[in-house]
């Protein structure tokens, strides 16, 4: 699942850089923020703690790929606006 969150993500930041702005907001819709977001916090939490044997629920860079593309929609959405 989060493979293709990431996929969209990366997708709409390419699209967004080459100024597809209608493009790149079509694809974030696709991107289920609110079923990542409780895997976004336990990574997050955890990231303080020392070395653990376990893997967190998703590795730093996605969560990276994944606001950078919650940012970028909004940025998306207001330039639709104006």
């Amino acid at each position: 699942m989060f493979d293709l969150q990431e996929a969209r993500a990366q997708l709409g930041r390419c699209e967004y850089r080459k100024g597809n702005i209608e493009v790149a907001l079509y694809v974030s819709e696709g991107i289920d923020i609110a079923a990542v977001t409780p895997k976004i916090k336990v990574t997050i939490a955890r990231a303080g703690e020392r070395q653990r044997y376990d893997a967190p629920p998703i590795s730093v860079n996605a969560i990276s790929l994944l606001l950078e593309a919650i940012f970028l929609k909004a940025k998306s959405l207001q330039s639709l606006e104006a």
